[in-house]
């Protein structure tokens, strides 16, 4: 490890709703141990640095800081839409800490994704009965689509972020177009993070309602979850549903895309639909790509359930750019 970092260190994962901040230090097998943490609720303070300071407060000052935060940096700013504030490492840097720098929040997880173990997920996915080298894709529906993708370099590997989410929404039957018509409106452009995300979820079973004429009885992506899973709300039941579909769709895109051979899946609103999932036509339509059905096949989709997975990310790769 490179001694300049005195530990614990910071590591962070800023979300568009949650901000989980942990004290870590490095194993003797080389992992990340969690010394402390707290998650904070982003909407509650008025940035990332009262956040920082309330946490850091009673702890004793720190040093370094891997700040993983949803968007993308551009210099000492990253640039996000699902965050209620601009995060700023000089005003991080102000609180006392020497070293501060920031990693998408995604590619935080592609680097967790290499500490983690065999009981840290779930198969979505068998894949084939080998796995080949390749780039390694992770995404994960929560506050907004993320993305990133690890790649083989020589004799290690380049994690690429990616704002995928971004990307048009593709819908594949008749009912997607027409919901799809719906979420339009006058706007035109319709991202699939508005559909595959857990506001998405929402505004899939807002977005249903108004078709059918119903009114809404869920007031909140758990709400509509938890409404499908018991069967008592309709437009819930059909909002998951599509939900599901649609995310096994993008999530093929994203692999042809790519080119990847494996895949991980992170994000809460998928752990909370998990049995929903596997029993949606999520496998179904992630394989719906013709001849390409075959080369799908053979790619393992795992879903990572770790609940510390972006700090660990996080400070995974800061140790990395600190050595290099």
């Amino acid at each position: 490890m490179n001694k300049a970092i005195r530990e614990p260190f910071l590591a962070t994962d800023i979300g568009g709703t949650h901000a989980r901040l942990a004290l870590v230090r490095t194993r003797g097998d080389g992992g990340i141990e969690i010394v402390d943490q707290h998650k904070y609720l982003c909407a509650d303070f008025p940035g990332l640095a009262p956040i920082l300071a309330d946490f850091l407060a009673g702890r004793g000052a720190v040093d370094d800081a891997a700040i993983g935060c949803a968007g993308m940096r551009r210099g000492d700013t990253i640039i996000s839409l699902n965050l209620p504030w601009p995060v700023s490492l000089p005003e991080v840097r102000a609180l006392g800490i020497a070293r501060a720098s920031a990693v998408n929040d995604f590619v935080a997880v592609a680097y967790a994704t290499q500490c983690m173990g065999p009981d840290d997920g779930v198969a979505l996915m068998p894949g084939g009965p080998s796995t080949e080298p390749g780039p390694v894709l992770v995404v994960g529906p929560g506050t907004g689509f993320g993305a990133a993708l690890r790649v083989p370099v020589g004799d290690g590997w380049k994690v690429l972020p990616s704002e995928a989410g971004q990307v048009s929404l593709a819908p594949g039957t008749a009912r997607e177009r027409q919901v799809l018509a719906k979420l339009q409106g006058d706007a035109g452009y319709v991202s699939v993070e508005q559909v595959v995300s857990g506001p998405g979820l929402l505004r899939l079973y807002r977005a249903l309602c108004a078709i059918e004429g119903a009114a809404p009885r869920c007031a909140t992506p758990a709400d509509v979850a938890d409404a499908a899973a018991l069967g008592s709300d309709p437009q819930a039941v059909e909002a998951v549903a599509l939900f599901c579909a649609q995310f096994g769709s993008l999530l093929a895109d994203t692999v042809m895309v790519t080119g990847a051979t494996r895949a991980f899946v992170a994000g809460g609103i998928v752990t909370k639909i998990r049995g929903l999932l596997e029993r949606s036509e999520f496998a179904a339509r992630f394989l719906d790509k013709g001849e390409m059905r075959r080369v799908l096949e053979r790619v393992p989709v795992r879903l990572i359930d770790h609940p510390h997975k972006g700090v660990i990310g996080a400070a995974s790769w800061y140790l990395q750019q600190r050595a290099a």
